[in-house]
């Protein structure tokens, strides 16, 4: 095995970049950290000096966000440095615009979603939009900025705030729907360092409300969302359980076995756009699947993601055909099996 060289590209926050971090660590990989925020970002690159740039694509406020894409794609496309996640992966990453778009674009099927930038526009929308309808902030994992509007009078109300000084918010602190309040708790109290940077984070979010446009979706009627995630040659699946009326961010988790035509379907997207990690959130409507989110990063409370007869392990595909292993693979947050599959790409370029 070459002697491997990395570079983590820090983001904004204090702790994003922690979980590339550890695996490094624990495959033994020599690694450097970048602030991909400083002025100085390019001098930093080393051109040559690395074999693998480590993204840690932000989800937090919105001009982070358009900063870290531009500058992700001055290191591949520009300067032609090889980055994991991909430029693509990380541009479609928390830009519900974008994402609507590059999926009408590919038609590929997915929840209708109307996006305006002018007031009027929104307004006279209203005349002929069916409720409940989902209104949605750009930015906002979790469910956060996720609201269901089931009347008139909520959609002027909504429209009103969104063109407005004020803005529209995502949801400012902890994810409640989480649970374990007990140990998040006595991490409160062990890392004091921990909850003040946690504060400034929600002082951002708060100081970027989504002004001058607005996201509509339309509301599919569901009980559960499948998230199925690929992540180099793995495959995961389990069911999100709505809570109210929806089920990103409420945590709640059914392991049943997702089949094999939504693993088909995930697969060929994946392959046609090099997805390499990526979480699909579908809904099942009317005998077709529709792509909710795609997200290129992402947190499971859960030590593992998928499971089959009470076992965890992934799905894999061989020989035109699927098949199951049991095994913990998504350990310090699925990044030791990325950073495998980076290890793997630089062994055999």
């Amino acid at each position: 095995m070459k002697n491997i060289k990395l570079a983590i590209l820090k983001n904004e926050t204090f702790d994003a970049h922690k979980m590339w971090v550890k695996a490094c660590q624990k495959a033994s990989i020599n690694y450097d950290i970048i602030d991909l925020t400083s002025a100085n970002w390019l001098s930093l690159l080393g051109d040559g000096k690395y074999d693998y740039y480590l993204a840690c694509p932000p989800g937090t406020v919105s001009f982070v966000k358009q900063m870290y894409d531009e500058r992700i794609y001055i290191i591949e496309k520009i300067l032609q440095h090889s980055v994991f996640p991909s430029f693509l992966e990380i541009s479609l990453h928390e830009n519900k615009r974008y994402l609507s778009y590059w999926l009408q674009a590919n038609s590929i099927a997915h929840p209708r979603t109307f996006i305006f930038y002018n007031k009027q526009e929104a307004l006279e929308f209203i005349q002929t939009s069916e409720f409940p309808l989902v209104g949605k902030i750009n930015i906002g994992a979790s469910g956060h900025g996720v609201r269901i509007l089931h009347s008139k009078k909520q959609l002027i109300k909504y429209i009103e705030k969104a063109f407005s000084s004020r803005g529209i918010n995502a949801r400012i602190g902890p994810n409640l729907a989480m649970g374990d309040y007990v140990r998040r708790l006595k991490n409160v109290i062990k890392n004091p360092g921990h909850f003040k940077q946690r504060i400034e984070i929600y002082k951002k979010i708060a100081n970027d409300p989504q002004k001058g446009f607005i996201i509509f979706q339309e509301y599919i009627p569901h009980e559960y969302e499948w998230r199925v995630v690929k992540i180099a040659d793995s495959y995961f699946g389990h069911q999100k359980i709505k809570r109210g009326d929806k089920a990103s961010g409420t945590k709640g988790i059914n392991y049943a076995e997702p089949p094999l035509s939504l693993l088909n379907y995930v697969k060929n997207i994946s392959e046609k756009y090099s997805f390499n990690s990526m979480a699909f959130d579908i809904f099942t409507h009317n005998q077709d699947f529709l792509i909710n989110e795609l997200q290129t990063t992402f947190g499971h409370v859960q030590a593992y993601i998928c499971e089959k007869n009470g076992n965890p392990g992934r799905y894999y595909y061989s020989n035109s055909q699927w098949y199951f292993q049991e095994g913990m693979f998504n350990t310090n947050l699925s990044y030791d099996l990325r950073l495998q599959f980076v290890i793997n790409r630089i062994n055999n370029f």
